[in-house]
C-alpha cells in the first residue's frame, strides 16, 4: 500500500508572549521612567538641603559679614528718596534691643511700585517704595521691619539661597543646563520650597509680633500691612495659589497673628499714624 504525505500549509504566527517587547503603553513607560528619575533627584536634593541647613547653622554673623560684604544686588539699583530712607534706618535700629542680629543691618529704600521687602545675605534689607503706599501707621511699619530682621535672626536669607543653589547645580547636573527636564524638577521642586518658605514666614511673623511687643508695650498695628492688602484686592488668595505661593495667604496670615496674639496675652492698643 503507498502511503500519501498531505501537504501542510505554513502559517507564520506571533508567539503569545514576547520578553523583549513590553506590553505597557509607551506614553506610560515614559512617565514612570520620567517619575523615578525626579523622585530620585528630588530625595537627593531634600538630603542636600538638610546639609544646607546644618551648615548654615554654623557660619556666624560675623562670617556672613564678611562673605557678603561686597555683594551686588543686581535689578535693586533706583534709589528711592533718600529723606525717607535716612528715617526708614533709624526706625530699623531702633528696633536692635529686641531682635539682636549680631551685626549692623543697612535698608535700602528702592523705588518701585511693587510692595515688598526683602532680606538679603550680609546684612541688607531691600524696602520697595510701593510698600510704604498700604503702610498707614508707624507700628505697621515697624513690623514689616522686624519681620525681615526675623528672616535674619533665623538665617532664612542663607537657607533660601542655599538651598536654590543646590536644587539649580543637582538639576544642571543630572540632566545637563539647556534640558527641558531639568525645567521640570526646578518647578515639581518649587511647589515643596513653596511649603517650607511659608513655614519661614510664619516664624518671622511670629519673631515680628514679639519685637512689636518689645518696641511699643503692646502689638497695635501687627495686621496693618495685611489688612490693607486685603481691602485693596491686591492678596491672591484663591485656594490653588496658596499651593504655589511662598508667602501664607493674606487673610490666613492675618488669622494665625491674632490667634497668636490672644494665646500670647499681647495688649492691642491705638497705632500710631506714620
Amino acid at each position: 500500500m503507498v502511503r500519501r504525505s498531505i501537504p501542510v500549509k505554513y502559517q507564520a504566527t506571533l508567539p503569545e508572549r514576547n520578553d523583549n517587547v513590553t506590553d505597557r503603553h509607551p506614553l506610560k513607560e515614559f512617565l514612570t521612567l520620567i517619575g523615578g528619575a525626579a523622585a530620585i533627584v528630588l530625595a537627593i536634593f531634600w538630603l542636600l538641603a538638610l546639609f544646607v541647613d546644618l551648615a548654615v547653622d554654623q557660619i556666624s554673623p560675623e562670617m556672613e559679614a564678611k562673605l557678603f560684604a561686597k555683594f551686588n544686588l543686581i535689578g535693586y539699583d533706583t534709589p528711592g528718596d533718600h529723606v525717607e530712607q535716612q528715617k526708614l534706618q533709624k526706625r530699623l535700629d531702633s528696633l536692635s534691643h529686641c531682635i539682636d542680629i549680631g551685626y549692623p543691618v543697612k535698608l535700602q529704600l528702592v523705588e518701585s511700585e511693587q510692595a515688598n521687602a526683602l532680606a538679603f545675605p550680609g546684612g541688607r534689607i531691600i524696602l520697595l517704595s510701593g510698600l510704604l503706599n498700604h503702610l498707614h501707621s508707624e507700628n505697621g511699619l515697624t513690623f514689616v521691619l522686624a519681620h525681615e530682621l526675623g528672616h535674619f535672626k533665623n538665617r532664612d536669607h542663607l537657607r533660601t539661597m542655599g538651598r536654590g543653589i543646590v536644587m539649580v547645580a543637582l538639576a544642571v547636573l543630572v540632566t545637563g543646563a539647556n534640558s527641558d527636564f531639568s525645567q521640570t524638577i526646578v518647578q515639581i521642586n518649587q511647589l515643596g520650597q513653596a511649603s517650607y518658605s511659608r513655614a519661614r514666614e510664619s516664624a518671622a511673623d511670629r519673631l515680628a509680633l514679639q519685637a512689636l511687643h518689645c518696641h511699643y508695650g503692646h502689638v497695635g498695628g501687627a495686621t496693618d500691612f495685611f489688612d490693607e492688602m486685603v481691602r485693596s484686592g491686591q492678596a491672591s488668595d484663591s485656594a490653588l495659589s496658596h499651593y504655589f505661593a511662598s508667602h501664607p495667604q493674606m487673610q490666613q496670615r492675618i488669622d494665625q497673628l491674632n490667634n497668636l496674639i490672644k494665646k500670647m496675652g499681647y495688649p492691642v492698643e491705638a497705632t500710631v499714624p506714620r
